[in-house]
């Protein structure tokens, strides 16, 4: 059975682009066969894979594209090595933010990302989705197809409270297109240094103390380094800090769904 899971925060600069790429290449370094799928049409995603969207063949637009549903060429040809054995994408382009604004028209959208997934569901161990910094359609479609949706959190004032309008999202989600929805929260781009960022971090713990990731993402130079290379910071730097934190989410991720199987 494949997990799925979106990585999903209405705010940007939270490290979600970053998680997305890192807890893949931690989970396939461990011996996963793991999906990344950019539905983010700024493709921050595909070019920290090394690739342009904009210059590639088939992309996920295509596929969401109802015109694109009938060419097999298109699924065969969406998929590309993200930089190690085991990892892939589904790639991104510019065009996905038109795509998006027709979604609102075809009925029961929210359960087209599923569909088109499910082609490759034998394939793959986890499915892991970068949705875009908003709560319209795509994460809408994101939230209906995932088993749980992660959601990084930066240690800092408003990104702790701009939390509520997510979990608002969330409960929507559960009561009308996706029952079985969980989330788990990832504190990201701690500065121990930073009283602010210590005071965040021990609220967090507090209130959502049954759904937060033991991990915490620290701030480090190297992940902001890595995209450039088009190489996730496991193999960029693998004997950095953040290399091993992501090493101890991949774990945490999954122990928590082998748990819950």
């Amino acid at each position: 059975m494949t997990t799925i899971l979106a990585i999903s925060n209405q705010k940007g600069g939270v490290a979600k682009t970053t998680t997305c790429m890192s807890l893949g290449a931690g989970l396939a370094e461990r011996g996963k066969r793991v999906l990344m799928v950019d539905l983010d049409s700024q493709a921050n995603l595909t070019m920290a894979a090394g690739l342009d969207g904009d210059t590639l063949p088939w992309t996920v637009t295509d596929l969401l594209d109802a015109s694109a549903l009938e060419l097999p060429e298109a699924e065969r040809g969406a998929i590309y090595r993200a930089g190690m054995d085991g990892l892939d994408i589904l790639p991104a382009d510019v065009r996905l933010a038109g795509v998006e604004r027709s979604l609102y028209d075809r009925g029961r959208y929210e359960f087209l990302l599923g569909e088109i997934l499910q082609k490759w569901s034998g394939a793959y161990d986890y499915m892991l989705l970068d949705c875009p910094p908003s709560l319209g359609a795509i994460t809408l479609m994101a939230l209906t197809t995932a088993q749980m949706v992660l959601v990084p959190v930066q240690c800092e004032f408003y990104a702790a409270r701009g939390l509520n309008r997510l979990l608002d999202i969330v409960a929507e989600v559960q009561q009308h297109t996706n029952p079985h929805l969980r989330y788990h929260l990832l504190a990201t781009l701690y500065d121990r240094r930073n009283n602010i960022c210590r005071t965040v971090l021990e609220q967090l713990q507090t209130h959502f103390s049954t759904a937060m990731f033991d991990t915490v993402i620290g701030v480090d130079t190297r992940l902001r380094e890595s995209p450039v290379t088009g190489e996730p910071v496991l193999l960029y730097a693998p004997r950095t800090r953040a290399a091993e934190q992501y090493r101890q989410l991949a774990t945490e991720v999954e122990k928590l769904f082998e748990e819950n199987r």
